[in-house]
């Protein structure tokens, strides 16, 4: 497994993530698992909190004051696995806080592994701004922090929209799946997929979700897959006309029935996004076949755009209660 290593873009360029870029820290010996693992899902939104015009920059303050908020309700939920979206390390847009760091200090979560999905000496967005109002420098990803060891992990690379072209794409995120297995004690492991989906074009979503489909059937051991999809379950009732995003139209997409044709098992009910005013249900938590587990109705939170997920899986191995 490799340790932490910077990936810098070249001078005024982009840096494609490849496999190796996935590294992890080591933190302390774990405590043993108990009756139940108490996980939780969150897309962060890069401490930028729940406003949807984002396209700025945000001071230390405001991305401080979002990302204390996200500690203090995952130490509240007594967290012992936490899946994050869009992290941010040294991003200009977000103050230059390195986002993994801050967050494994703080939440006590010292096992944590890390995915890079945006590598670039500069991102010119929004193109109209001044480039002093520009995201500028990027480095960002994917995060899971655990208080039990990590085993092993990898980085599975997803297609990009190829409608977007060459020049878009040069400057576009690089998806994946962060795949890694969790060493629980006596024996036991838990394998983690956590995902960060495509959210603007529906084609290629469908097309990454059959990657993490096989991914998913691929799995031989006990799994949970948790995430930002950017899908609906197949039961929603309302695939467009949504008041924050007008132009978002799910009919026909079925990213979520394909994973779901895994025999791996949605958990949860309620909407997820966007935080201010839910309307729709974008993050998902999956279990392989056999394994059990609870979902709480998503929290409210002002932290980010999108409300977190937090359940339990059940210690099938765990002593009886006298």
């Amino acid at each position: 497994m490799s340790q932490q290593r910077k990936r810098t873009a070249p001078r005024f360029g982009v840096y494609r993530p490849t496999a190796s870029d996935a590294f992890a820290f080591k933190g302390q010996k774990s405590p043993s698992l108990g009756g139940s693992l108490r996980f939780a899902s969150w897309n962060i939104h890069w401490g930028a909190g729940a406003e949807l015009a984002d396209a700025r920059r945000f001071s230390r303050r405001e991305v401080s004051r979002h990302l204390e908020q996200i500690v203090a309700l995952v130490q509240a939920q007594g967290v012992d696995v936490l899946a994050l979206q869009e992290v941010d390390r040294d991003c200009l847009r977000s103050a230059e806080i390195d986002q993994l760091t801050w967050l494994r200090e703080k939440t006590g979560l010292e096992h944590a592994s890390f995915a890079t999905t945006w590598d670039a000496a500069w991102v010119p967005h929004p193109i109209t701004a001044p480039p002093s109002q520009q995201y500028g420098r990027m480095w960002s990803g994917q995060a899971v922090l655990s208080r039990f060891p990590i085993q092993s992990q990898r980085r599975h690379a997803l297609p990009q929209p190829a409608r977007n072209g060459r020049l878009y794409n040069r400057f576009y995120l690089h998806r994946c799946v962060q795949e890694l297995v969790l060493d629980l004690g006596g024996g036991r492991t838990l394998r983690v997929f956590n995902v960060h989906l495509e959210a603007f074009d529906n084609g290629n979503r469908r097309a990454q979700a059959r990657i993490l489909a096989r991914l998913l059937r691929q799995c031989d051991g006990e799994g949970v897959c948790l995430g930002d999809f950017n899908a609906l379950p197949p039961q929603a009732s309302q695939l467009s006309g949504f008041l924050d995003e007008p132009e978002t139209d799910f009919h026909g997409d079925d990213t979520m029935a394909s994973l779901l044709a895994t025999g791996w098992q949605s958990l949860g009910r309620g909407h997820t996004f966007p935080a201010h005013a839910p309307s729709r249900r974008l993050d998902h938590v999956l279990l392989s076949p056999g394994l059990k587990g609870t979902l709480t109705e998503p929290l409210p939170s002002l932290a980010s755009d999108h409300l977190p997920l937090f359940g339990a899986l059940e210690n099938r191995n765990a002593a009886p209660e006298l």
